[in-house]
């Protein structure tokens, strides 16, 4: 395992946001389409779990997301952040819920 100064952590800006809407991205067997509320803006983020949840699963929860990344076109869809995910070795992939009362666009670090 690689490690690093702490000062490179502090590069990421993590934050909560709410996704307002979720989609599966048409032609696509992984790539949902979120519409994120992060209370000062709103954002569009391509996550590649759809083999594994639902849109349904993801509308009006909250979840940690890194926005400060170069935006990253998925099926011509600006991808503008990315949300975090928690993932086993064999693949399983499982989200990380942020607790209702914390409001959206805290900082996370």
């Amino acid at each position: 395992m690689e490690l690093y100064d702490v000062e490179e952590f502090w590069k990421f800006d993590m934050r909560v946001g709410l996704v307002k809407k979720a989609e599966k991205l048409k032609r696509t067997r992984k790539l949902i389409r979120l519409d994120v509320d992060f209370g000062s803006e709103e954002r569009t983020i391509i996550t590649g779990i759809a083999d594994q949840y639902n849109p349904e699963d993801l509308e009006g929860k909250k979840f940690i997301f890194v926005l400060n990344l170069k935006p990253k076109k998925f099926s011509g869809v600006e991808s503008q952040g990315m949300l975090l995910v928690a993932e086993t070795e064999d693949g399983k992939v499982y989200l990380i819920p942020v607790p209702e009362e914390v409001p959206v666009g805290t900082k996370v670090w």
